[in-house]
């Protein structure tokens, strides 16, 4: 049975009541040309998107009986989790994980949004390696973040832990930590500075980069390299 993204049943429209009903006519939708519009004569059918019209055989002369409704109303939540999909990898790349989340938050039902994610995947859309490395990178370049910040994030996102230790050693071999970490501090020299004590302001630092997700063994390395210019 059809059910309402919150789990309860939902009420069908009115016009199901009145089934089945021959489509008269079909026409495009003013607002949205990959939409259609199904009429039994001056009768509003159902809306429906070119793939379901195009899926589903829907044209002049068919009788839309409550079972055909019932796998349009389907194929339309199928369909709207996928344009979901598409809308949020267009604005930037997602991880399977973090689609399922945002989806199921919308109320989609869990089930659809598995199928829509198969279909996904096998058509190559979903990477999850793909997805991890280019975070990584991004937190990275943009952001300053350091390995261990990176991989929780990875992780918080449902990345696997694998997938998310190879895009944080990529990152790692890539990118000299020491000297990101130095030039993070020497940014903020004045800020450091302004505590007297040299080994509160070592803490200071350790503490700033630990934040950044950073390593012990970088960050004594970076609050080494940077220690006779702080000292004054």
């Amino acid at each position: 049975m059809y059910k309402k993204r919150d789990g309860n049943p939902r009420e069908k429209p009115d016009i199901s009541e009145k089934l089945p009903l021959k489509i008269t006519s079909v026409s495009t939708q003013k607002k949205r040309k990959d939409r259609f519009s199904l009429f039994h004569d001056d009768t509003f059918l159902v809306g429906v998107s070119s793939q379901t019209l195009t899926d589903l055989s829907l044209k002049k002369g068919v009788e839309l009986t409550p079972f055909l409704f019932q796998k349009i109303l389907e194929a339309e939540e199928y369909q709207k989790i996928k344009d979901t999909f598409y809308d949020y990898l267009s604005r930037r790349d997602h991880g399977s994980f973090e689609l399922k989340q945002k989806a199921f938050k919308k109320g989609y039902p869990a089930d659809v949004i598995d199928d829509v994610l198969n279909e996904f995947d096998q058509k190559g859309l979903l990477n999850d390696e793909s997805f991890a490395k280019k975070f990584a990178a991004d937190k990275a370049e943009f952001k300053n973040w350091g390995p261990i910040k990176i991989k929780a994030a990875l992780r918080k996102k449902g990345v696997g832990k694998n997938v998310a230790d190879k895009a944080v050693r990529t990152i790692t071999n890539d990118l000299d930590q020491v000297q990101i970490c130095v030039d993070l501090l020497t940014k903020r020299k004045r800020h450091f500075l302004r505590e007297t004590d040299p080994l509160k302001r070592k803490q200071k630092m350790y503490r700033y980069l630990a934040g950044k997700g950073f390593t012990a063994p970088i960050i004594t390395k970076a609050t080494d390299t940077v220690k006779n210019d702080f000292d004054v």
